[in-house]
Order: structure tokens, then sequence, then C-alpha cells
């Protein structure tokens, strides 16, 4: 229910003063909203509760001193205490409100608590934090707290009010008068200024990451067999949906299985551990073999079939068919000896197909040994899939990282570099969460990649169990000149020239007393390889910045709670304090080299990383990268493909597809600027909707990102005066459910690829200032030409 109107800044605030009814702005969807209880304490502390840790203050009332009313609430204690009040009510999901409160202190001293004598908003239970009010401390008069947020999902929201939180501090505070009041966006304009903001924005921010988990690097590598060194199979330590999340297909036996004994021989394998051995009994003559289900091949799209090949008293050829039920699509034939030889054939399959059975056969008595089988489509791209190269390269990434839990998590993974490169066939087998990975795309085929979608690559070295020397040996590989130890190596393996890798990071998730005593000489190591290099950290710590602060160019934090804006900022406020302090003067900046809205959430609620939400929650994110360019270069978004729901592409055996967040990514990749322009308003920037502006290189285009993440449209007054003032045609892209479902968790798939996708289309203006409505749960961008 509306009581009053109260005109701020520009902005329109509906005070929510009693419970009442919202009407949706689309249609009367009821929207139960409560009243904030007893807000100037005038019941003491009635409705609200309290938390206390540390030394029990005194509070209650004081009539003595007071804003508004009769009395005000009084916090005080001489002994260390962490004391806050909270109370929480329903809003509306999604809209801004407007917390106003009152603050007036004595003596209160925080002792480095990071919160005090202030208000905060959070999500029920106090699980996270919204928004935050501007500390006091010492001695103040009454000063105004204004917090300006969106209701949580849900809408329940939390109310704190905060002596001394997340610390224990002394002294004395005074809290009166709080509102509560939604603000109508509608009223204030988003004027976009020639001012701007610190920073430039590094085409690096839209970076991406790759590591070995689960199906993310086979997914893109063009290899159509599983297990081709018969290794066996092994189910992954995570699952999305464990009754149908995609499986690789595992070698079979296949003919006259009854004639036949089918073992993994250890005594000579080509490489790893076994090869696949298979021993028809003496007596009549039977076809015996293995084979390998679901395999998808294309007319006209020819493959090259290798494998090793031994055999022991055959009498006959070895078989190899690519077919489907009764029918052959494609075949060859090779005559193996007694000694290991590898074989090559060029398969042509007749006719496409997604499910065909390629066996490997022949007629018995004797034994065949097989190991390395390989199918290789000719359409790859340095043995990668030409699909994915595509898509990443038009994503534009301008970064890649390669790291991960694998490298530095033995519980996880046994990724050791080394074992990656020469000669895929004698590299060494290696299982990561779990699952066996293929033994072609290694970390040099990785950093082939990077380089064939025009990203630069940023290698991350293991650090836990290695020394200095190791670290520096890796850079030395892909760096070093052909005369050095291991650019021979490189040269041998068939690269004789330097990759001239830029970005090294020491340590995946690495933080701690042994990371800080131990991260200068690695940093000192690999630099003696190549004095170029650039070096980033682990987590950013005051340890890691005095121990190495020398050697450094970034932090690195890594920020899986993406859709809490407040959080990552306040973080990366926090990071670029600590640099201040201890960063001894140098420009030291930050990469956020993992980020997403959640890292773990496996099981079925991981879904929501292929979702509208998880796009528009994305697209925030970018906006907040644009807000922070003074000291965020570097952001790679976890993670590439599959994945378990959070690669933005998502491929199967033959085709792929790409989630909204892809195209949420692809449109701030192609359209952003190089200058982050400052946007004024009586709204804050990230809310209602949520922008950022940037002005091109050569200076003759604005952009404006803008998200609304509402389920309701939002229209905003925009003024882009300062750069021209004729109207004229704006391009725009919509990023948006194409079916108008108006659910949050929308999602694009295989039957439909492009439900969330951009549409494009012109926006004519009479003048530079106009009103744009902002579809609900969108991403829009508006190009205007800025006038000569």
């Amino acid at each position: 229910m509306q009581r009053s109107r109260i005109i701020l800044a520009g902005a329109v605030l509906l005070t929510v003063g009693v419970a009442g009814v919202l009407l949706g702005r689309d249609g009367p969807n009821p929207i139960h909203v409560e009243s904030l209880k007893n807000p100037g304490f005038e019941s003491g502390t009635d409705d609200w509760s309290i938390a206390i840790y540390g030394a029990k203050p005194t509070i209650g009332p004081d009539g003595k001193i007071v804003h508004e009313g009769k009395q005000s609430l009084r916090i005080s204690s001489t002994e260390p205490s962490d004391a806050a009040l909270s109370q929480e009510l329903m809003l509306a999901p999604g809209r801004p409100y407007r917390l106003c409160g009152w603050v007036r202190t004595r003596d209160l001293d925080p002792h480095g608590a990071p919160v005090y004598g202030t208000f905060q908003i959070q999500t029920p239970g106090g699980r996270e934090v919204v928004a935050s009010g501007t500390n006091h401390g010492g001695d103040t008069d009454w000063n105004e707290v204004v917090i300006d947020f969106e209701a949580p999902p849900g809408g329940r929201t939390r109310v704190a009010v905060f002596f001394t939180g997340f610390g224990k501090g002394t002294g004395t505070a005074w809290f009166d008068d709080l509102k509560i009041e939604e603000v109508d966006a509608a009223k204030a304009p988003l004027r976009i200024t020639r001012d701007f903001l610190p920073g430039t924005i590094n085409p690096m921010q839209y970076g991406q990451f790759i590591e070995y988990l689960c199906d993310l690097v086979p997914s893109m590598w063009a290899e159509k067999l599983y297990d081709g060194g018969f290794e066996g199979l092994s189910p992954y330590k995570v699952v999305y949906l464990k009754e149908t999340d995609y499986r690789e297909k595992p070698w079979r036996p296949y003919g006259a299985t009854n004639r036949a004994e089918f073992t993994l021989d250890r005594d000579n394998p080509v490489s790893g551990q076994t090869a696949q051995r298979i021993a028809a009994k003496d007596g009549a003559p039977c076809t015996v073999g293995i084979a390998q289900d679901g395999i998808a091949v294309q007319k006209g799209m020819a493959c090259d079939f290798s494998c090793y090949l031994r055999q022991q008293n055959l009498d006959g050829p070895v078989t190899v068919r690519l077919h489907r039920d009764g029918t052959e699509l494609t075949s060859c034939t090779f005559e193996p000896g007694g000694e290991w030889k590898k074989f090559h054939a060029r398969l042509d399959p007749t006719e496409t197909e997604t499910n065909a059975t390629l066996s490997i056969t022949f007629r018995g008595p004797g034994t065949l040994w097989i190991d390395n089988a390989s199918l290789m489509p000719e359409d790859g791209v340095g043995g990668w899939r030409r699909d994915v190269v595509e898509a990443v390269r038009a994503l534009k990434p301008s970064v890649i990282r390669f790291g991960g839990s694998t490298l530095d998590d033995a519980n996880l993974g046994e990724f050791e570099w080394k074992d990656t490169i020469g000669d895929p066939d004698k590299r060494k087998p290696f299982r990561a969460w779990g699952g066996l990975q293929p033994t072609g795309p290694g970390l040099e085929e990785i950093v082939q990649f990077c380089r064939l979608v025009d990203a630069e690559p940023l290698i991350c070295v293991r650090f836990s169990k290695r020394k200095p020397e190791d670290a520096a040996e890796e850079v030395q590989y892909f760096n070093g000149a052909a005369d050095t130890p291991m650019g021979k190596l490189r040269a041998k393996n068939g690269h004789p020239e330097p990759y001239h890798i830029k970005f090294w990071q020491v340590g995946n998730e690495r933080s701690g007393a042994d990371y800080e005593a131990r991260l200068a000489a690695f940093c000192k190591g690999m630099r003696e390889a190549d004095p170029t290099i650039t070096l980033l950290s682990s987590y950013p710590t005051e340890g890691v910045l005095k121990a190495a602060a020398d050697q450094l160019a970034y932090v690195c934090p890594h920020q899986y709670n993406c859709a809490n804006l407040a959080a990552c900022e306040r973080e990366l406020d926090a990071t670029r304090q600590l640099i201040r302090q201890f960063g001894r003067g140098r420009p030291i900046k930050v990469a956020v080299t993992e980020w997403n809205t959640t890292g773990g959430d496996w099981g079925p609620g991981r879904a929501k990383l292929w979702t509208l939400e998880n796009a528009l929650a994305c697209s925030r994110y970018h906006n907040l990268l644009h807000r922070q360019a003074d000291i965020v270069d570097i952001a790679d978004r976890s993670n590439l493909v599959n994945s378990f729901c959070s690669g933005i592409i998502q491929t199967d055996n033959h085709r792929l597809y790409k989630t909204p967040t892809y195209y949420a990514q692809q449109l701030y990749a192609a359209y952003a600027g190089s200058r982050p322009l400052k946007i004024e308003s009586a709204v804050p920037v990230r809310i209602a909707p949520d922008v950022s502006a940037t002005l091109s290189q050569d200076g003759s285009v604005v952009t404006l990102f803008a998200v609304n993440a509402t389920l309701n449209e939002v229209a905003r007054p925009l003024d882009f005066s300062a750069f021209g003032d004729k109207g004229q045609e704006i391009a725009v892209w919509t990023l948006a459910d194409r079916q108008k479902a108006g659910e949050p968790d929308v999602t694009n798939g295989f039957g439909d690829p492009e439900r969330v996708s951009p549409a494009a289309s012109m926006f004519g203006t009479d003048g530079p200032r106009f009103t744009y409505r902002f579809p609900p749960l969108s991403l829009t961008v508006l190009r205007w030409k800025v006038a000569s």
C-alpha cells in the first residue's frame, strides 16, 4: 500500500509503511510486501532479533538522545563485543529499494572489525550481504545512512543494525528512524557523461578457462573413440543428473565372444599400463574382436583410423569396420606381425550416422593385441573439433587460462605436464576428477588451441610437491631457445620455435605459510628461464605481497559468487587496498582467474549455470568489471565447454549449441569500448537496470550495456546529450527469451539452440534524451554514434 510519495534527487520513492500488496508492473500478480516493524525503536527491541558474540553489551532505549520520536536504540560496551539486531521482511523480488536510517557514535572503536556503526541488507538468515552502509566510528553526530539495493530472489530480506560486526568493538552507538522505500527508477534519468572512470578496459576481461575437469577437454578434442589406450573408463567424482549424465562409450567384446578370452595385458603395452588382448581358442574358425558404439560419422567427411597391432598364430587379416546394424559404412584391413606396428587407414563413410559402431575383428583361432586406437576426422583443426574452434574464435576471448584443481590437488587428478608432451602414442594416460582423459590433447596442444582462437594462453604451473626448478623447466620448454635443454626437447617434439607465452601463474588456489614462503623462489626461477614473462600469484594475501610484490604483476582471487555483486565489489576493493598497503608502490593489478555464479552445486542445482539467469548474472559481473577497470585487467570465466552445465558451449558427439551466457559474453567482447564512462543517476547504476557505458578506442561510439534481471519491464530515461544534440537510429542487440516465458531458468538445447540468443534491431530517437523500455530478463546493448 502506498503511504506517501517522497522526491529525493530525482527518484521517486514509494514508502513501504504498512503491510500491503504491490501489483506486478506487467499484470495483476499480487506481491505481498511487509513493513519494517518498530523501525524507530519506540517499543525498544520488540520485533528485532539480537545476536551477540563476545562481551554482552548494554542494549536498550535512550529517551534523551533521539533523532525522531520519543527514543532511540542505544548499544554500549566497555569490553570487546560483536553485537547486531536484525529483522526479516518480505519485499518484491528484484525490485529496487532504499533503506534510510540514522546513526550516532561516541568512542566507537571497531578494533579492526570491518563493519561498525551502520546498517546492512542481507539475505535470509544473514547468509549473504546484499548491500552495506557506510561505517561510523569514533565520535559522530547523527548521520543518515542510505543503502540502495535490490530485494533478493524470493523477496525475503534481512535488515541488520550493527554495533560492531565480524569482529569485536567497544564504545557506544545510537540508531533511530529506519525506513524502507521502493524506488521508482523510471523517474531517475541515466545520464552518460564524457567523464572517464579510472582505468582502461582490457579485452582480457572477457577471458575463458580450460582445465582437465570431467569431459571438458575430451568434448573439445576431435577424437571419436574413447579409451583408445585401453586403460579402462572410470566414473567422474561429481554428477549433474546421475541417471542421464553423458557417459563415454566403453569397448565391448564383439563377435563369437563365447570362443574368445578378453584380457587387459600389462606385459608389453605400447604406452600406459595395459593393451587389449583377444585370444580365440583352438578349434573351428570364428570371428571375434572388440567394438565401440555411439560414433558419429558424416558422409563425405573421411576419418583417419590408426592403431597399434601385433598377433600370434593368426591366419588372415584384421578388419576394421564402421557400421550400423547390418549396414557397412566403410572398412579396411591390416596384416599385423609378431611385433607392435602402427597402422593407418582412411575411412570414408558412405552415409551419415550419429550412432555407428566401430569394430576391430579377426578370424581365429589366434591371438591379437591392440593399443592406442584412434579415429580422427580429417576436418579437425590441429586435433581439435572444428566447430568448437570456430565457436570459441567467434567469442573473442583474448586470453584463455589453463589450470584448475587437477593441477594442484592430487585427490582430483594425476596431472603432470611432462606426461602430456611428445609423441601422443607414448604419453602416460591420467585421470581428472576420477575420469580418464585422452592423451592427445596435452598442454602443448592446449597452447596451440589458444593461438588458433586468437587468445593469449595463461598457464598455471603446479606448486604442490614441486620445486622452483620444475616451474622453470616448464617455462623454458615453452619459451626457451632451441639450444636450451628444454627448448631442445620442444624442438625434438616438433616445435623448434618458442611459443613466447607471456602470462604464467604460480599455483592454483594456493595460500598459506608454505605458499608465501616459497613463492618468491618460484618467481625467481621462472624469470631466470625467461625474464620477459608476466607473473601472477594465486590468492591475494598480505603474505603473498610481502613475499613477492617485486616479482608479481597480478594477484588472483577466484570469485564464484558473482551473483552477489556487493560481495565481489567488496573483495575487489579490499584487494585494491591490500596492494596499496603491501605492494611496495608497484602497479600490481588483479586477474580474476576463475569466476562464475557457483563453483560447486553439484547435482540438479548445477543446472543454473546454463540458464538465462546465469547469463544475466555474468553480464552484471562484466558491468562491475568495467567499473573496476583500474584494477582488474583479466577475468577468466569458468568453464569453457560441457563440464556438467558450466560450459558456455555444450557438445555431444556431432554437434554443439551455445548457452545464454555464451551470447552474453560474445556481446561484451564484440561491442565494449576501451574507456569506461561515468553514468550519473539518482539511483545506483547497479540496479533497475544494472548498466555500464564505454567509449570506443577511436571515440566514435558509446555503448550502453543494460541488464534487467527482474521479471518486469523497466523504463528508464536515457541522456546521451554529452555526445550529440540530435536524434539518430541506434543499433540495439537484445538477449532475451524468444518465447517470453517470464522464467529466469530457461535455456538453450539441441532441440532449440537459439531460444535465448541476441536479436538485432534499430531504435529511432528524436533527440539525445529519450525513454527506453528494457524487457524483463534481458541484456540490452545500445550503440550511440558520437557526433563529430
